[in-house]
């Protein structure tokens, strides 16, 4: 069985124990007692039995891994969802480790702190790593240093290290608390986390140190855990962090990103090969941050660009520069640099704008059908948005037309040939990028149309132009590209706006050759604009 399958078969078994045990977890510290028994070779809950000896079978990490997700599920829903307790998978946290090593941490001096360390699944590595390099266990105790917000889940990383070291520990590695809230004396010789993920709102925020690193408005939780990581860093000290990708190009993180380059010199920035299958329940792509904390000497120098997955990557090593302005967006990862199209969709004379109609704000102006004399334009869904077919107003219940009436002259109104796109897409789809040309008939019938919030409206004075970017949005190739620099299932009308493109000649040379779009867009990748007259 495959790595994949052999984690949904794990997923499936760690299910069906927190069904079995959830009825009796009236406090953390009973959650994490029935997490606890797991580690004994023979338990004193036989309902576990099955799970245990799936469990003890597996090396010491993948153990401490599932034990760590069986205690989040658990969790009530909506706890969970507001703590994010999403663990870290043992091949991500030892190839993170790996990158801190290589950066410059070093196992036999330095000291460590996670300020999320639920899981235990970067100190108990640590733990071993730093046995293995020869420290005893009171040695490694005192290096380590965890915060955790939930009682039961300090408790049961505590004891997972211990297990790792096989001795009893000294002292509390991991102490209970809100690493955003509590003081924290001391710096680190390493600053690792796999922080929680979320928007926190204003009222909940303690300090002024968000405004390093967030607007008002949109304060996201690993934001502020990325400025704590790097405030307890001490000076030459790394700071590794596993957090969405959304920071590396999304336009409210340029703070974020100016912040950093402020603080240290950017080392890697690492791709997780797909979230598929790596981490359980996290609805966005995720990305590795290596940076050592000081003075930049050289600010030109590349930036390591690295994959990071479940099996190691036969692709060379990408190496580039960060942009010269700190905040602005970073530069594709895992990406040959070579491999760059030069354009954008304003090379195809083409402009996007989010959709405009919210249909549960104004429910009065969304009819039917209209009357005599009533002025109104068909409102096209997200839905009605299909790759490879034309996109015709279909009503939100699947039949009939809705029509949003004006009672005016409007910009929201379309009168010309135009695509549309979602704006927000979900999991399963096999595309985040989901474009379609209306039906010309849309235009010559109702003179115009409007679209909903959930999209986003492509225009172009060349119809063709226009048909032709459309084709090249719906391709893996671009599809691929934006998702390295977009880590949410929103799609932002700035990164489209940005997102690099081959030239139109490029493209339309390519598919002279093949009227393939997938290959076209990936050949059009690779010829330089000189080359095709462009």
């Amino acid at each position: 069985m495959g790595q994949k399958g052999t984690k949904s078969a794990l997923l499936a078994h760690a299910r069906a124990a927190a069904r079995n045990l959830v009825k009796d977890v009236a406090t953390t510290q009973a959650r994490a007692d029935l997490c606890l028994d797991l580690l004994s070779d023979i338990g004193a809950d036989p309902r576990q039995d099955a799970f245990r000896r799936v469990l003890h079978a597996l090396p010491t990490d993948e153990r401490h891994y599932w034990i760590g997700t069986l205690y989040t599920l658990m969790l009530p829903t909506k706890v969970r969802r507001s703590q994010a307790t999403y663990f870290t998978p043992p091949t991500v946290a030892d190839a993170v480790v790996d990158l801190a090593i290589e950066a410059g941490f070093d196992l036999g001096t330095d000291t460590v702190l996670d300020p999320a360390a639920g899981g235990a699944a970067f100190l108990s590595t640590l733990a071993g790593r730093m046995a293995t390099a020869g420290l005893n266990a009171e040695e490694v105790a005192y290096r380590l240093n965890g915060i955790e917000i939930d009682a039961g889940l300090a408790t049961l990383s505590s004891r997972l290290i211990a297990e790792r070291l096989g001795s009893a520990l000294p002292r509390e590695v991991v102490l209970t608390g809100d690493a955003l809230r509590v003081t924290i004396p001391a710096s680190y010789g390493l600053v690792i986390a796999n922080p929680p993920y979320g928007r926190i709102a204003l009222d909940e925020v303690r300090g002024k140190s968000w405004r390093k690193v967030a607007h008002s408005g949109h304060i996201n939780k690993y934001a502020l855990f990325t400025e704590l990581c790097f405030r307890h860093a001490k000076p030459g000290g790394i700071v590794a962090l596993v957090i969405p990708s959304s920071f590396r190009a999304g336009p409210l993180y340029d703070r974020m990103r100016a912040f950093i380059r402020s603080k240290a010199e950017v080392l890697a920035v690492g791709s997780i090969a797909g979230r598929d299958g790596v981490f359980i329940d996290v609805a966005q792509d995720i990305s590795v941050l290596i940076a050592r904390k000081g003075k930049v000497h050289d600010p030109d120098a590349p930036v390591r660009f690295p994959v990071v997955g479940l099996m190691p990557s036969s692709a060379p090593l990408v190496e580039q520069r960060l942009p010269a302005e700190p905040g602005d967006a970073w530069p594709l990862p895992a990406i040959d640099p070579k491999l760059v199209g030069g354009a954008t969709l304003a090379d195809y004379g083409v402009t996007a704008r989010a959709g405009y109609f919210v249909w549960n704000r104004e429910k009065a102006r969304l009819v039917p059908k209209l009357g005599r004399r009533q002025r109104g334009y068909p409102l096209v869904w997200a839905k009605n948005v299909r790759p490879g077919e034309l996109c015709r107003p279909a009503g939100k219940k699947g039949a009939g037309t809705d029509f949003v009436t004006f009672p005016g002259d409007s910009s929201a109104i379309v009168t010309r040939a135009a695509a549309v796109m979602q704006r927000t897409t979900n999991d399963k789809q096999p595309r985040r990028l989901v474009a379609a040309m209306v039906d010309p008939t849309v235009l010559s019938r109702w003179g115009g149309f409007v679209s909903e919030n959930h999209t986003i409206v492509l225009t172009g004075h060349d119809p063709d132009n226009l048909e032709l970017a459309v084709r090249l949005l719906n391709t893996a190739a671009v599809d691929q590209r934006y998702r390295r620099v977009s880590g949410t299932a929103a799609i932002s009308v700035t990164l489209l706006r940005q997102l690099d493109l081959p030239t139109p000649a490029a493209f339309t040379a390519a598919l002279a050759d093949c009227d393939d779009a997938e290959a076209a867009a990936s050949t059009a990748y690779q010829l330089l604009p000189e080359s095709v007259g462009a």
